[in-house]
């Protein structure tokens, strides 16, 4: 079954890591990187309202080069730019030896990665190959899917599986790391589904852990 990990990265020459050193209640999410002959693009959405100062910043940020604003939303930005670094926040061998990336956010002078490891073999490669380049290596949350839970024995399979894609993709962050509509392609559902599915899931969890003699709510 694996792990489910949140690992916390921190490096100077990591891509974008002055910046976010500079801006820290500015939240930066890693969208997806296109690799050219020459050059390794970098597409990153930017959550804020101040963004010209940003890009400022992004300007004089060594790690990377020419951040353009390629699109503008009610509460984000979404930036391309040149990675100019060769340290990578989770390598290419990580993703051959079965490393799957939910989501990589900004945090304390560095990266969040939030990710599926096969086994803690991989978790301890992934760490290892940090190290090497003097990378800050540090497992915040680590999630073990093979474990048994007594507390979870109320929650359907389906309920279990939404809430849990939901909490590592971001879903109830502020800002939100990934939409209704995200996590129903990601589950190959309907959006429908995992609205009710949600709903329905969280308020097992309530029920189960929060209402008791004391609760002081009648049921309509």
């Amino acid at each position: 079954m694996g792990f489910i990990a949140e690992i916390q990265l921190v490096h100077d020459n990591l891509a974008l890591a002055p910046t976010i050193a500079r801006y820290p209640d500015v939240t930066f999410r890693r969208e997806y990187e296109e690799t050219t002959d020459d050059e390794t693009f970098q597409f990153v959405s930017v959550f804020s309202d101040e963004y010209e100062t940003l890009e400022s910043a992004m300007e004089a940020d060594h790690t990377v080069s020419n951040p353009t604003r390629v699109a503008t939303f009610e509460n984000r930005a979404i930036y391309r730019m040149t990675r100019e670094t060769d340290l990578e926040i989770v390598p290419p061998r990580c993703a051959e030896g079965g490393v799957f990336v939910f989501t990589i956010t900004s945090g304390e002078r560095g990266w969040i990665a939030r990710v599926h490891l096969p086994d803690r073999e991989t978790l301890s490669a992934f760490r290892a190959w940090s190290r090497e380049r003097n990378m800050s290596f540090r497992v915040t949350q680590l999630y073990d899917l093979s474990a048994s839970d007594a507390g979870t024995y109320f929650l359907t399979e389906q309920q279990h599986e939404i809430l849990l894609m939901a909490y590592y993709t971001g879903y109830f962050d502020i800002p939100r790391g990934i939409t209704q509509d995200g996590l129903a392609d990601r589950l190959n559902v309907s959006d429908s589904a995992v609205s009710q599915r949600i709903r329905r899931a969280v308020s097992e969890l309530i029920g189960a852990t929060l209402e008791d003699d004391r609760t002081p709510y009648m049921r309509i």
